[in-house]
């Protein structure tokens, strides 16, 4: 009986040391995580809104109340004049969530860019929603529009063609995208469309 609490004891010693080891290191590692996260955010803000010089989170001030799909408004600024709007949005895909980022000219109006951040979807199917073939079929669309995803190609101009046996996945991304789209023409007007 003594060689059992004995054991017992000990393992319990030996659990303790392990957690206060991870946590310690878990806390150590938090700061770095978090800078590794923002740096790849603002090379994305780079990628769907390559024009500005300087990207400000506004949300606050753009976003007011709390949205089920959009979760930041950035504004794209160059030599200090707001250029552009960039979105953070996520939408329920077919395996989970899927965030996107989606780039908006205030001069043009149009879609500059999406990009899909993070995705779980179907490796070889949904999954192709990273791939720029998939992302650049938004691109230069119309933000006044309700845009659509279509199996077949495009007759429409506001057509998406969805990826071969993954249309959840695009429907995901182009509800993602028109929630942007519709806060976009909302928030800073579509008096600036062509």
């Amino acid at each position: 009986m003594g060689d059992i609490i004995k054991l017992g004891l000990f393992l319990m010693l030996v659990a303790a040391v392990a957690g206060l080891g991870v946590g310690y290191v878990n806390i150590m590692a938090a700061p770095l995580i978090e800078k590794q996260i923002l740096e790849e955010k603002i090379r994305s803000f780079k990628e769907v809104y390559p024009e500005g010089d300087n990207v400000k989170n506004e949300t606050a001030k753009y976003l007011g109340v709390p949205d089920p799909i959009l979760k930041e408004v950035n504004i794209s600024y160059r030599s200090g004049i707001p250029v552009g709007v960039i979105y953070l949005a996520q939408t329920k895909g077919y395996s989970g969530a899927i965030t996107i980022l989606a780039g908006f000219d205030l001069v043009s109006g149009k879609i500059i860019a999406v990009k899909v951040l993070i995705q779980t979807e179907t490796p070889g199917l949904g999954a192709k929603a990273k791939e720029p073939a998939f992302q650049n079929r938004y691109k230069e669309k119309d933000s006044v529009t309700e845009l659509e995803v279509s199996k077949t190609p495009p007759t429409r101009e506001n057509q998406i063609q969805a990826i071969t046996a993954s249309t959840i996945t695009s429907k995901a991304v182009t509800k993602g995208v028109n929630a942007a789209r519709e806060h976009f023409v909302a928030t800073f007007g579509a008096a600036k469309q062509k």
